[in-house]
C-alpha cells in the first residue's frame, strides 16, 4: 500500500517547498508536519484532530484529501489483528480428571491466602514491616531535555524537568477528566484546555508551564497529552499588557504574507462606529476542533472543543484567534455572523479597531494571519 508519509513528501519536495513555508501557510506547527510524513500518528491529540491536519495539508500541496483519509483508515485496519480466538471454535482440551485436580489446587491455595492474611503463617512484626515498606518509585518516562515539548503521557510517568543546573521530578500521579500531576510534594490538578503554572524546585517561582490538551481514559495505562513549556513558564502569571490607550486607535497592525497565492484572503469589514467600543464574540462549534484564542493582551486561552459547545466573551480592543477546523467554528462577532473557513482548514485572524482617515471613524475588521 502506498505510503501516506512518502506521498505528502514527495509531493512538497517536488514542489519546492520547506516544512517551515509550509508550517507558515497552513499554520500548522512543524512538529505536526513531520509526524505526518514520519506517519507518527500517535503524537497528535485525537483522530479528530489528527484527520483535520491531515486534509489540511494534503489541499495545501493539491493532493486528494479525501483519497488520503482513506488510506489512514485502511492502514488502521491492517494494524487490527484478526480474532482468531472468535473465529476458531475451539474443543476443550483438558480431560475432566485435570479439572478436578486444578479445583483441588485452586482451593488448596485460597486456604494458604486466607491464613497468611489473618496471621496464622506469618509473624505480625514481619506484616507491620512489609505495610510499612515504600512504594517504588514511579518510572522515569521522560527526560525534559527541550524547552517546549509536547507529548502523551502515561498515568505514572515521571518526568524529569531541569532547573538552573538541578534535575527535578514531576509525577503525574492521575488521570481522570483531566490531569493530576506532583511537583514539590504538592499535587495540582489541571482540566483539559486549562493552563498552570507549576513549581518544581520549591523556590516559590513559577519553573514549569503546563497545558491539558486530552485525556483518554481508555488506554491501560490512562493516557493525557501535556505541552511543557520551561521558558515562558516564569512570566506567563505577570506578563505584561501591552494596548494602545482607551480610544486611541493606530493603522492595521502587520499580517504577514504567505508564499501561497490560493490562501491568500482580504480583510474583511464587520462594522463602523463612531470610536471604539466593547463587542461581543461568540463562537458554537458544530464539529471537533482546536480553538485558541488571546483577548485584550491577555494570556492565550487553548482547549479542545466537542459539537455543541459554546464559547463567549466580550472583546475591548483585540482578539486574535486560531482555529483546527475552520468550518466547525460558527462565529458571530458585533452580531454580524461569519465563516471562518472550510472543512479541515487550519485558519486564524485578528479582529481588531482601525481607523478610517477619511471618515474619521473606526472599522470593527477581521484580518488574516498568516
Amino acid at each position: 500500500m502506498e505510503s501516506i508519509g512518502a506521498r505528502y513528501r514527495q509531493t512538497r519536495e517536488t514542489r519546492g517547498y520547506t516544512l517551515e513555508q509550509v508550517a507558515r501557510d497552513t499554520h500548522i506547527a512543524r512538529r505536526f508536519l513531520e509526524a505526518l510524513e514520519d506517519e507518527d500518528f500517535a503524537i497528535f491529540p485525537g483522530e479528530p484532530y489528527l484527520l483535520g491536519f491531515m486534509r489540511t495539508y494534503a489541499n495545501y500541496l493539491g493532493i486528494d484529501a479525501e483519497e488520503t483519509v482513506t488510506l489512514y483508515h485502511n492502514l488502521k485496519l491492517q494494524e487490527q489483528p484478526p480474532p482468531i480466538d472468535e473465529l476458531i471454535n475451539r474443543r476443550p482440551a483438558v480431560p475432566l480428571g485435570r479439572i478436578a485436580l486444578i479445583l483441588v489446587a485452586v482451593v488448596a491455595a485460597g486456604a494458604v491466602i486466607y491464613l497468611a492474611v489473618t496471621g496464622g503463617l506469618f509473624d505480625p512484626s514481619e506484616r507491620r514491616e512489609a505495610a510499612a515498606a515504600p512504594a517504588a518509585e514511579p518510572a522515569i518516562a521522560y527526560h525534559m531535555a527541550d524547552e517546549i515539548v509536547e507529548r502523551r503521557f502515561s498515568e505514572g510517568d515521571r518526568i524529569i524537568v531541569p532547573v538552573r543546573g538541578a534535575q527535578f521530578p514531576v509525577d503525574l500521579v492521575r488521570v481522570d477528566d483531566g490531569a493530576t500531576v506532583l511537583a514539590s510534594g504538592r499535587e495540582q490538578r489541571i482540566r483539559v484546555g486549562e493552563e498552570v503554572l507549576i513549581d518544581v524546585n520549591d523556590d516559590a517561582q513559577s519553573d514549569l508551564r503546563i497545558i491539558v490538551r486530552s485525556v483518554d481514559t481508555a488506554d491501560t495505562p490512562r493516557s493525557v497529552v501535556m505541552r511543557l513549556d520551561r521558558g515562558a513558564a516564569a512570566t506567563a502569571a505577570g506578563r505584561p499588557v501591552v494596548q494602545d490607550p482607551v480610544g486611541e486607535v493606530v493603522a492595521a497592525p502587520s499580517i504577514g504574507s504567505t508564499l501561497e497565492p490560493s490562501r491568500e484572503e482580504s480583510v474583511r469589514l464587520i462594522a463602523v462606529y463612531d470610536e471604539p467600543q466593547e463587542f461581543v464574540v461568540s463562537v458554537e462549534f458544530a464539529g471537533h476542533a482546536m480553538f485558541r484564542y488571546e483577548a485584550d493582551g491577555q494570556a492565550r486561552v487553548e482547549r479542545y472543543y466537542l459539537p455543541g459547545e459554546t464559547l463567549q466573551m466580550t472583546v475591548r480592543d483585540r482578539l486574535k484567534l486560531w482555529v483546527s477546523n475552520a468550518a466547525s467554528a460558527r462565529l458571530q462577532v458585533a452580531g454580524q455572523e461569519m465563516s471562518l473557513g472550510d472543512p479541515g482548514e487550519v485558519t486564524a485572524g485578528l479582529i481588531t479597531w482601525v481607523s478610517d482617515p477619511e471618515s474619521d471613524r473606526v472599522l470593527l475588521e477581521l484580518i488574516p494571519v498568516y
